[in-house]
């Protein structure tokens, strides 16, 4: 019985040592996908992607988890007020971005919103000019949902951290 306890003893003071160190993030390109949810009512989604050379486009997906119909309500009546922020962490205001066409739009699963915002120089999003330093950008988005009294709901994506600087 004592050696089975000194075993498990063993093995958990490992795991221990081993864990925080295999949890740590590598280093993401800026292109990487980062996401943000709670597994149970939305998932917000930023990525950029490099149409050419030194300019970014980031790309912003949010899915919230509703009926299908209290969706469509949402899209029909306040649809319009869909807006998302770009910013540079710790909450630096980067640019406003814009919906999608055919975004809000209402499915089986819920609401879902698409927004772009097109032509950003790395330059500009190399806000830590020194060599190899690393950039964190997010987005808040926010829809109006106008039932009951109407209200504002607002989600963060994830956060894409990397090496902005231009090539």
């Amino acid at each position: 019985m004592r050696l089975s306890r000194l075993i498990v003893g063993t093995a958990l003071a490992v795991a221990a040592l081993v864990l925080p160190q295999a949890v740590v993030p590598a280093s993401a390109a800026v292109t990487d996908l980062a996401c943000n949810f709670d597994r149970i009512t939305f998932n917000a989604c930023l990525n950029f992607t490099e149409p050419t050379l030194n300019v970014l486009d980031a790309h912003v997906g949010l899915d919230a988890k509703m009926p299908q119909r209290y969706a469509q309500e949402i899209v029909d009546i306040g649809g319009l007020n869909t807006q998302a922020q770009l910013f540079a962490t710790p909450g630096r205001f980067i640019a406003d971005m814009a919906v999608v066409s055919g975004s809000p739009s209402a499915g089986p699963t819920g609401l879902s919103v698409r927004l772009i915002t097109t032509g950003l120089s790395r330059g500009d999003l190399n806000i830590n000019t020194g060599a190899g330093a690393q950039e964190s950008f997010f987005v808040e988005v926010s829809y109006f949902d106008p039932h009951g009294q109407g209200a504002w709901k607002t989600f963060r994506t994830g956060t894409v951290t990397g090496d902005f600087a231009p090539r």
